[in-house]
Parts: C-alpha cells; sequence; structure tokens
C-alpha cells in the first residue's frame, strides 16, 4: 500500500474514532465537532459535512450549559452553508480564544466569498490580531493569505524593532481597541466588536494607557485624533498614479506583533 493511502486511512480511523467518542459518547468536545466537519469539507464531502453539523447541534441542545458548544453549533452549520452571519454569531458565543479566531477567521473568508471585499478584510484583519494574541505563525500566515486574497497586504514589526513606546508600539489589537475606545464605546461595547472579553479589553486599555503616557479616555480620543489627521496627511501627498492614490486603496498596513 501506498504510504499516503496509509495516512488516509489512518485519518479516517481518527475522524471516526473521534466521531464516536463525540456522538456516541455524547461528550462535548466543541473543537472536535468542527474539525470533523472541516475535514468532511476538505474531502469535499458536504453531505457528511451537513450530517455532522446536523449532530453538533443535537449535541449542543443536550449539553445547553456549554456554551462552547452552542458556538460549535452555529460555527459548524456557518462552514457548511458558509453564513457568515452564523459564523459571527459563533465567534461571539466562544469563550475558547482559538476557536473564537477560527471563527472570526472563517467569517472572514466566507465574506470574501460572497464577494463582499470590505467586511472579509475587516473580519480577516480582528482574526490576524487575535490570531497574534495567541503567537501562532501558521494561523498567522494562513490569514495572511486569505488578506492577501482579499486585495490587502499585511507587514509586521519584529519583537526586535517595535517601538516600546508611542502609537507605533501598539499591537494590531490594541490598535483597534484605541479606536473603538477614542471613539466613544464602553468597555463592554468594544469587547463584542473585537470579539474578547471585557475583562481582556480591560487589560488591552491598560497597557495603552502605559505605552502612551496617558491616563484618560479624553488624552486617548485627542492621540487617535491627531493619528487619524497624520494618516491622512500621507494620503493626501502620494503621488498620482501611486498605489495609495488608487480610488479605493490606502497606504499599506503594518500591524503589530
Amino acid at each position: 500500500m501506498r504510504p499516503e493511502a496509509d495516512v488516509y486511512a489512518y485519518v479516517q480511523d481518527l475522524e471516526k474514532h473521534l466521531q464516536l467518542t463525540l456522538f456516541g459518547g455524547r461528550m462535548a468536545d466543541p473543537e472536535g465537532a468542527v474539525l470533523l466537519v472541516r475535514g468532511a469539507l476538505a474531502d469535499g464531502d458536504r453531505d457528511r459535512a451537513a450530517a455532522l453539523a446536523r449532530q453538533t447541534q443535537r449535541l449542543a441542545m443536550i449539553t445547553p450549559g456549554d456554551p462552547d458548544m452552542t458556538a460549535a453549533a452555529d460555527h459548524a452549520r456557518g462552514l457548511t452553508e458558509q453564513d457568515p452571519a452564523a459564523l459571527q454569531r459563533a465567534a461571539g458565543r466562544y469563550t475558547a480564544a482559538r476557536a473564537r479566531a477560527g471563527a472570526v477567521e472563517d467569517a472572514g473568508n466566507a465574506w470574501a466569498g460572497n464577494g463582499d471585499r470590505g467586511r472579509a478584510t475587516t473580519l480577516l484583519s480582528q482574526a490576524y490580531a487575535l490570531f497574534e494574541e495567541l503567537g501562532n505563525d501558521e494561523d498567522l500566515a494562513r490569514v495572511r493569505s486569505s488578506l492577501r486574497a482579499a486585495g490587502t497586504r499585511l507587514r509586521h514589526w519584529t519583537h526586535a524593532d517595535r517601538p516600546a513606546f508611542g502609537w507605533d508600539s501598539l499591537t494590531d489589537t490594541e490598535r483597534r481597541v484605541a479606536d473603538l475606545v477614542a471613539q466613544g464605546l464602553s468597555n463592554r461595547q468594544v469587547a463584542n466588536r473585537v470579539f474578547l472579553s471585557t475583562h481582556t479589553v480591560a487589560f488591552h486599555l491598560r497597557h495603552i494607557f502605559w505605552k502612551l503616557g496617558i491616563t484618560s479616555r479624553v488624552q486617548l480620543a485627542r492621540i487617535a485624533a491627531e493619528q487619524d489627521t497624520e494618516d491622512a496627511s500621507v494620503v493626501a501627498v502620494s503621488p498620482p498614479g501611486s498605489r495609495e492614490a488608487v480610488a479605493g486603496v490606502g497606504p499599506e498596513r503594518v500591524p503589530h506583533g
């Protein structure tokens, strides 16, 4: 037997074992349930993926005290139907950080598949920031590839050359939190926008204040407004015909991490 055939048989056996453990033993494993659906879709078997999504939904119904299992049911259905709303709902319900990041990424890809590059870029950028917090290079590379496909190219600071203080010292997540707080949103409202807990938002806000040398949201709003003005001036002086001057294309975005 060819080695690749051995590997395929091995993967099939693993999937059967996981499926039996999950749905036969009724063991709540949100990540495992979503992995099974991903595997079926990767294999081109949409009928099996849909059946697994329905089983995930039933498992969520008999484990109502598990919010991640409920989120996994939305996630599984969203994957099989390529429904970005269901995937965003899943992201909002997950308590597990990596599962949340994966759902945000899937929602971004679903919007891209629907032809909405604006929403796709927004969500994929959020997914990038969430994976950046988790520190997984493979996830970051995959999301960068999706963003390039959606028309956005990312560059990133290395830990060695990122400034220690000032606006450029903010990570991508901190930048997003800072922008939303500067708009007047509460910690809870920010948390809902970026798919983080209110405690995590408060943690990021403390770091933002420290890096910027400020103590209030009013000061943050002023600095953010000044930064927006600087960014706008960069676009305004771009020479005709440059990439920045082309309608709908801004200066290259530089996330940090």
